[in-house]
C-alpha cells in the first residue's frame, strides 16, 4: 500500500502533537509511577511509529505526487 506525501504529513503532525502532549503530561500531571509508566510507554510507541513514517519516506515507499 503506498501513502502520499500529504497524508504521511498529517499523520506525522498528529503523531508529534501526540507527543508533545505526553511529554506535558509526563512533565506536569503524573500522580503515579503507573501513569509514569504508561506515559511513557505510549510515548515511546509514538516515536517508533514516527521513526517508521521516516524511514519510508526516507526509502522512497511513499508516493510524493508532486514530482508526477
Amino acid at each position: 500500500m503506498q501513502l502520499d506525501l500529504d497524508s504521511v504529513q498529517q499523520i506525522r503532525h498528529m503523531i508529534n502533537k501526540q507527543i508533545q502532549k505526553i511529554k506535558d503530561d509526563i512533565t506536569y500531571g503524573v500522580d503515579s509511577m503507573e501513569s509514569l509508566h504508561y506515559a511513557r510507554g505510549k510515548l515511546s510507541a509514538l516515536e517508533v511509529l514516527l521513526q517508521d513514517l521516516n524511514d519510508l519516506l526516507k526509502r522512497g515507499d511513499i508516493d510524493d505526487d508532486t514530482n508526477n
